[in-house]
C-alpha cells in the first residue's frame, strides 16, 4: 500500500488574475511524518479559505510533504533525526517557494504551520530565516506561524513522554520494536492491515490507509522512534529569544512589521503529549493569553488589551476536548478555526 509523500492544494481555478496576492501555507506534519494523515485537514482548510468572502483576492496554496524516513514508496538511505528533518522541511519549504513564484510570476508571502513536533520544527525554521535576513540575504516575505498541539519544551515530562521516554532509553530500542512490528505484520497484506485498522481503531478510511502504509513502509517505524527519542532528549528547556517568539513583528523578518505578533498557539485542554504546568508556564513565559478557542469570537487575534504585550504570540487552549492527533477524527472543527487565524494573520499583517 502506498500513500503520497506530499500533498499540495492550488489555487482555485477561475479566481486568479494578475493583481492577486498569492500565499503559500506549508504544513509542517508531526511524528509519525506521513503528510496523508492530514488531507482531510488540509482539503477543509483550502475549501475554506477558497471560498471566503474576506480574502477575495488571495490566491492560496497549501502544501506539506512527509518527514524524511517516512517515504512509503522507496527505501530512504539514512535515517533522519530531529536536527536532519529541520534541515530536510527548510530545504523543502524554499523549493515550494520557488515553484509558486514560477507559478504565479510573485513571491509569495508564506505562512507556516506545524502540528506537535511539526512545531518545533516550524520555530527552528523562522531562526534560520532570521538569521538569513540579518546575514543581508534576499528572502520571502515570512507573516506568521500556527503552531497546532505544539510540543515545543519538556516532551518529556508529559504523561505520554515519560512513557515514551523510559522505553527508548533501552539499548536499540528503535531496532528491537521495528523487528518486531515488522515480523507480526509481514505475512499480512496491506489491504488486510487497512481493514483491521478500520475495524479495530475505528479510523477513518484515511488514517487506516495512512498507518497500514506506514507499518509496511521500509523504515517509517524505526525512524518514528529514532525520531522520538530525539524529542525526548533534545526538547527540553525554551531555546528561543524574543526575536523569534515575536518573530512576525521584528524589524527585518518581514517587509512590513505588524502590530500584534503573527504567531498562533492551539494547545490541547488535555494534551498527553504537553505537560500541563509546562504548558501554562510558557504561556505566562511566553504567551499574550486569549479565551479558551471556542466557535465564538473569543477566538480572535483582535482582543488584545494591552499594548504591552502585544508582540506576543497569540495563545489558545482549545475547550472542545479535540486530542493531539487530530489529524484522525477531528480535521473539519480544527481546519474551520485555522481558516479564522490565517485570515486575520493576513489581515494584520496587510493593515500594518
Amino acid at each position: 500500500m502506498e500513500t503520497r509523500s506530499q500533498l499540495y492544494f492550488a489555487p482555485s481555478a477561475g479566481r486568479t488574475s494578475e493583481d492577486d496576492q498569492h500565499y503559500l501555507i506549508f504544513h509542517i506534519p508531526g511524528n509519525p511524518g506521513l503528510i496523508t494523515y492530514y488531507d482531510p485537514f488540509l482539503s477543509t482548510l483550502h475549501a475554506l479559505l477558497s471560498s471566503s468572502p474576506t480574502s477575495p483576492s488571495a490566491n492560496f496554496h497549501i502544501c506539506g510533504h512527509s518527514l524524511a524516513g517516512f517515504e512509503t514508496t522507496e527505501q530512504p538511505h539514512n535515517l533522519a533525526g530531529l536536527q536532519r528533518q529541520i534541515e530536510y522541511i527548510d530545504d523543502l519549504l524554499y523549493e515550494e517557494v520557488d515553484e509558486v513564484r514560477r507559478q504565479s510570476r510573485q513571491t509569495p508571502k508564506v505562512l507556516l504551520m506545524g502540528h506537535s513536533v511539526g512545531a518545533y520544527i516550524l520555530l527552528e525554521i523562522i531562526q534560520r530565516h532570521r538569521r538569513r535576513i540579518e546575514g543581508g540575504a534576499p528572502d520571502f516575505d515570512l507573516i506568521g506561524g500556527i503552531l497546532l498541539f505544539p510540543t515545543i519544551t519538556h516532551i518529556a515530562r508529559s504523561p505520554s513522554g515519560m512513557v515514551a521516554s523510559a522505553l527508548l532509553a533501552i539499548p536499540r530500542a528503535a531496532h528491537i520494536a521495528s523487528a518486531i512490528v515488522k515480523s507480526l505484520t509481514y505475512l499480512i497484506p496491506a489491504s488486510i492491515l487497512y481493514h483491521l485498522i478500520r475495524v479495530f481503531a475505528w479510523f477513518p478510511e484515511h488514517a487506516a490507509r495512512t498507518t497500514a502504509a506506514f507499518i509496511k513502509s521500509p523504515i517509517g517505524v524505526k525512524e518514528s522512534l529514532i525520531l522520538g527519542k530525539d524529542e525526548m532528549d533534545m526538547i527540553t528547556n525554551d531555546k528561543w529569544g524574543e526575536e523569534i517568539w515575536g518573530a512576525a513583528t521584528e524589524p527585518g523578518t518581514n517587509s512590513k512589521d505588524t502590530i500584534h505578533s503573527n504567531l498562533v498557539f492551539f494547545w490541547g485542554s488535555n494534551d498527553k503529549w504537553v505537560a500541563q504546568k509546562t504548558r501554562n508556564e510558557l504561556i505566562d513565559a511566553r504567551g499574550y493569553r486569549r479565551s479558551k478557542a471556542s466557535s465564538s469570537t473569543t477566538s480572535s487575534l483582535s482582543d488584545v488589551s494591552s499594548p504591552v504585550d502585544g508582540w506576543k504570540p497569540s495563545m489558545f487552549i482549545d475547550d472542545k476536548k479535540i486530542p493531539h492527533g487530530f489529524c484522525i477524527k477531528h480535521s473539519e472543527v480544527v481546519a474551520e478555526q485555522v481558516r479564522t487565524w490565517v485570515e486575520e494573520i493576513i489581515l494584520n499583517h496587510n493593515e500594518s
